[in-house]
């Protein structure tokens, strides 16, 4: 043994090993977490901006639906032209949208619809018009849109500035 280096005696000396592969192991397991918690972090966002948008486009649709019920209530059919300008959000959740009224859409329970469309989210959203409503098929971006009832029917349109 008198012979032996002090490179010798340590090779079969493993106790800083255990506390090196530790700490490695602690930081890949602490990463991996982290990468996963941010992944599904991401995930939640979007799922929560996604409800925010249907959520102002059904709000949006439904004021647009009952301002066109009143104009047609109070509209007279012998009279030629009734406007109504209203004022609505431009974009909603930083995304702009479209208010579409129609007649022919397949979710749509009653004879009329709005259908209100955005970028931000794949499905529109639909708003029924009462069914005893004559409307013609138009569009209008956000913003400040003009319901015009012609004596017979209504329809959308954007209003200018």
């Amino acid at each position: 043994m008198k012979g032996l280096g002090v490179t010798d005696r340590l090779r079969g000396d493993r106790r800083g090993v255990s506390v090196a592969l530790t700490h490695v192991l602690t930081m890949g397991i602490t990463s991996v977490l982290i990468a996963g918690l941010i992944i599904t972090a991401g995930g939640a966002v979007e799922t929560q901006r996604e409800r925010a948008v249907e959520g102002e486009l059904t709000t949006i649709g439904e004021r647009i639906g009952t301002e066109l019920t009143a104009l047609d209530r109070v509209a007279d059919p012998t009279n030629s032209t009734m406007t109504v300008e209203t004022s609505h959000p431009e974009r909603v959740v930083n995304s702009r949208y479209r208010v579409r009224l129609t007649s022919n859409y397949g979710d749509c329970r009653t004879d009329a619809c709005l259908v209100l469309e955005s970028r931000a989210i794949e499905t529109p959203v639909v708003i029924p018009v009462r069914d005893d409503i004559d409307t013609v098929e138009s569009t209008a971006f956000g913003g400040a849109i003009r319901l015009v009832h012609n004596g017979t029917a209504v329809r959308v349109e954007r209003a200018q500035p």
